[in-house]
């Protein structure tokens, strides 16, 4: 049985600041940050702290195997929005986290699961008793480290002890999580901050331009509806929203509900469209 692997992240999440200061580095430099102890030269940032950097890059697909190199994802980051300043782009990053089960198998677990409001001890059974079947030997202590680093990514209710460190993750910005009294809960983005071009884009890559029918949309792995945490009503809005900028056709015809893609949108004429350029396809 394959192993799972956990706890690559270095117990770090993403911290304000990382990502953009990366893609500019190495876009600048043309050199690999992470050699050796470059890292801390050109980052500011400690051993460990690199180490954990390298791995969310990695994640979120701004790097790959060439780690001077960045991806086409990372190009249009820095193209259209450079200082990571849209929501737009982050939650773009959420999803290529989400998506990529063996790298964040956590992340992938918790946001593709069922389960609404849960205390961090819930998920860390819920996914021991999932992770045990394929690994029989996976780390209980491991487990607990990515649940906490992942609870600290979405929600953050500790303010920084030093004013000059700033310890809130941007993908704490989208809203998708928060806590009261009886613990956690996956809290609807609000509407003006996600894109129908992200929602179409996301079922894109799951169908390959391919028709779909609605309602079985909402439960596939990965699917939008599932991690921005929408309910029915604004799916169905973006869904809308998509249609009438000409990119699908809603079939409601004897009650089909089938999506069919009127636009092959690729990744880069997606960012021009969200952004304001001129598309033309």
């Amino acid at each position: 049985m394959a192993s799972i692997k956990l706890r690559k992240h270095e117990s770090f999440y993403i911290r304000e600041g990382w990502f953009e200061k990366a893609i500019n580095t190495i876009h600048e430099s043309n050199t690999n940050i992470f050699y050796k102890n470059d890292g801390i030269r050109y980052l500011g940032i400690g051993a460990n702290m690199v180490k954990s950097l390298k791995y969310w890059l990695k994640a979120a697909g701004i790097i790959d195997g060439k780690e001077n190199e960045l991806t086409q994802f990372a190009q249009l980051l820095l193209k259209y929005d450079q200082y990571l300043d849209e929501s737009f782009s982050w939650y773009l990053i959420h999803y290529y986290l989400i998506a990529n089960q063996e790298e964040c198998p956590v992340f992938y677990e918790i946001v593709n699961s069922d389960m609404n409001t849960f205390s961090k001890t819930d998920l860390d059974e819920y996914l021991f008793e999932k992770f045990a079947l394929t690994d029989p030997k996976i780390n209980r202590n491991s487990i607990d480290s990515d649940v906490t680093v992942f609870l600290k990514s979405y929600f953050n209710d500790e303010p920084a002890t030093n004013p000059e460190e700033n310890y809130v993750c941007p993908l704490s910005r989208l809203r998708l999580i928060k806590k009261d009294k009886n613990g956690y809960m996956k809290t609807r983005p609000a509407y003006t901050s996600l894109s129908y071009l992200i929602v179409y884009y996301v079922l894109s890559q799951i169908y390959n331009y391919e028709p779909f029918d609605i309602e079985d949309s909402m439960h596939v792995i990965n699917s939008p509806y599932r991690i921005f945490n929408l309910d029915k009503f604004m799916y169905l809005q973006f869904l809308d929203e998509a249609s009438r900028n000409g990119l699908i056709n809603i079939d409601r015809t004897a009650g089909l509900n089938t999506v069919y893609f009127e636009k092959k949108l690729t990744l880069e004429e997606v960012f021009a469209e969200a952004f304001g350029g001129d598309l033309n396809v």
